[in-house]
């Protein structure tokens, strides 16, 4: 295997990779698991929000924020994954109040070109405004519209950045970090 050099876009070096956690939770899944049973999901995101909000102040409120965000990575990384080749790997490293999310998927080259463009398109648009008319133009049944990164976006105090790798012709690692100051959410 001959991979190559991953590109890199918005905030995914904010916080480096060698920097030492104050804690870390590593999970993998294949992608069949949870597109099976799609309710493992939010009970994955549950179960990550309630091991780290628990010591926080209105630590329910943060729960239920921390939750929504893992599970829209977590539905995403599922959705747009190899079924049965892939994997999914949510890993969290806690750095006193942030917290750095990564969900990791193994998708087709396709997919990871689609999601890149959306990607890029984020960084140059008003998101608020992408947002609203993603809404209005989105079709029922359309699960690649992109409306839940943006509301993520567009409703949490979270900065993103995005990891592409090509690990050959047809397959493509892809990471969505979250940083997240949970005090803020």
């Amino acid at each position: 295997m001959n991979e190559k050099v991953p590109k890199i876009i918005g905030e995914f070096q904010t916080i480096p990779d060698n920097l030492p956690a104050d804690g870390q939770l590593k999970l993998i899944f294949q992608p069949i698991d949870m597109t099976t049973y799609w309710r493992r999901c939010g009970l994955t995101a549950n179960f990550v929000a309630g091991f780290y909000s628990y010591c926080y102040e209105a630590s329910d409120t943060k729960a239920n924020s921390l939750s929504t965000i893992i599970n829209e990575l977590l539905e995403n990384a599922s959705k747009f994954s190899k079924a049965r080749e892939g994997r999914i790997q949510i890993e969290l490293k806690h750095y006193g109040n942030l917290l750095k999310v990564d969900v990791s998927n193994i998708a087709s080259k396709n997919l990871r070109e689609s999601f890149e463009a959306f990607v890029s398109k984020l960084q140059a648009e008003n998101v608020e405004e992408l947002y609203f008319s993603t809404l209005e133009s989105k079709e029922d049944g359309d699960t690649k519209s992109g409306l839940g990164l943006l509301m993520m976006l567009k409703d949490y105090p979270v900065r993103f950045g995005y990891s592409f790798n090509e690990i050959d012709a047809d397959t493509h690692e892809i990471t969505v970090r979250a940083i997240i100051n949970v005090e803020e959410i």
